[in-house]
């Protein structure tokens, strides 16, 4: 097969330039609406050469929600330690989560939203993007705020003897139901700074229980 031309490369490597051209496709039309040739054929490239970096489409997919893993996912859910608590003199919960809300979904871009909407047409279909909707969209977030609350209430930063696991999947359902929305409504209309408002309240009341 031999390795890509150089004027196939461009200013962005090429595997780059494939996964990026896959996600779209994947979003707009459905994972099994688009073929290879699609995809290569969009980037003036041989089919060839997509299979010098990925074995397969289903690599591509598989490719794709391993991305969205280690650039939100991970990052946004990473628990902060007890001693972080115990070291504030003052702890407001709300406005806590609040301002972790605002950097998590900051980091939420255009290729967050078509790996949403590729989850969501083909989680019934393909193992993968079902795996996918369970470990990072269902189970990470309400690990994280069972940590974050077990963590705080260590911490003696909470008013009430609250139980974790029943406050970690209220608060995961409540970002679940913000990041269905909000995803929802940027994949057809923009952006909508409503639906934000509506999570802060929604843990501002939380927080008042």
């Amino acid at each position: 097969m031999g390795r890509p031309k150089k004027s196939e490369m461009g200013s962005i490597p090429t595997m780059e330039r494939i996964l990026q051209k896959a996600m779209e496709l994947f979003a707009h039309r459905g994972f099994d609406a688009v073929s290879v040739r699609d995809i290569t054929s969009s980037l003036d490239l041989n089919q060839a050469t997509l299979y010098l970096y990925f074995n397969n489409k289903a690599a591509l997919l598989d490719a794709i929600f391993h991305r969205l893993e280690e650039n939100l996912i991970k990052p946004g859910f990473t628990v902060l330690p007890i001693d972080f608590f115990e070291s504030q003199d003052s702890f407001d919960l709300a406005e806590f989560l609040i301002e972790g809300a605002q950097r998590f979904f900051t980091r939420a871009n255009q290729e967050t939203r078509q790996t949403w909407r590729i989850l969501l047409t083909s989680q019934y279909r393909h193992e993968s993007a079902r795996n996918s909707v369970e470990t990072q969209l269902l189970n990470a977030p309400i690990s994280y705020f069972v940590a974050l609350i077990e963590n705080m209430k260590a911490a003696g930063k909470l008013r009430l003897n609250v139980d974790p696991s029943n406050v970690g999947q209220i608060l995961a359902a409540i970002f679940f139901e913000y990041s269905f929305r909000a995803n929802l409504q940027n994949a057809w209309e923009g952006e909508n700074p409503a639906a934000f408002e509506k999570l802060c309240q929604d843990l501002r009341q939380l927080a008042r229980l």
